[in-house]
């Protein structure tokens, strides 16, 4: 398949975003990123306390966003809705709440009429991708056994998604290995439904991360699709 670099297109500030995850560490790029760009913020959070940032712009609301009627008020007003929801390293089963955050966010923007939606993900959900992996260690034991349920939580969502109506224009990203750096100007390539980018580098900022997402909110092309990310230099 065919692999690009990342063209800008149809990017626009004054939209009302509404951000899950918002106090996580991809979740406050996106907040301030969105926010330098004249986007008005709701975020979504359990403890308000954690959200330090302050600005006209953005709006801090306490939520359990896995309960429809907490959330539905808000995913009313909001024009994009963006997940950069973690769950941390777990063992054993899939991780459950991946699809269980697509379906709140299904039904409630079904519901309000609202369509544009990301979801972050990571490299490598599809098993089959794993393949492409550099390293030896990570190929064969850290993705797979330490990995491996939250990435199979991830994948029951983006199969989940795959399977809904078109009432959704959802993008899930899936980023590379995620470091904490700058934002920087590096270039983007992507490739849809792939689970990774073997010629990107295997590390991404998260900062990076939500640069890219806030980039393509008005792209057609990312609608409804399963796109993973990377930078080169």
């Amino acid at each position: 398949k065919q692999w690009y670099q990342r063209r800008v297109r149809g990017e626009m500030s004054g939209k009302k975003l509404l951000v899950l995850g918002a106090t996580g560490q991809t979740g406050q790029h996106v907040v301030k990123q969105a926010l330098e760009k004249d986007h008005h913020v709701t975020a979504l959070v359990r403890d308000p306390a954690k959200m330090e940032q302050v600005h006209d712009n953005l709006t801090v609301a306490q939520c359990d966003v896995f309960q429809r009627e907490q959330i539905k008020p808000h995913v009313e007003k909001a024009d994009v809705v963006m997940s950069c929801l973690g769950y941390g390293i777990q063992r054993g089963e899939p991780v459950p709440y991946f699809k269980q955050i697509a379906e709140v966010l299904s039904d409630t923007m079904m519901e309000a009429g609202k369509r544009r939606v990301f979801f972050m993900h990571s490299w490598f959900t599809n098993p089959e991708s794993r393949g492409k992996c550099r390293g030896f260690f990570l190929r064969n034991f850290f993705i797979p056994y330490v990995l491996g349920p939250t990435l199979a939580g991830m994948r029951q969502c983006e199969e989940y998604l795959a399977t809904t109506h078109d009432h959704l224009d959802y993008t899930v990203i899936q980023p590379a290995h995620l470091l904490s750096g700058p934002v920087t100007d590096k270039q983007f390539l992507y490739k849809d439904g792939d689970c990774c980018v073997p010629e990107a580098s295997q590390d991404i900022d998260r900062a990076d991360v939500a640069r890219y997402m806030l980039s393509i909110i008005n792209d057609e092309e990312s609608f409804r699709k399963v796109r993973a990310i990377g930078t080169v230099e």
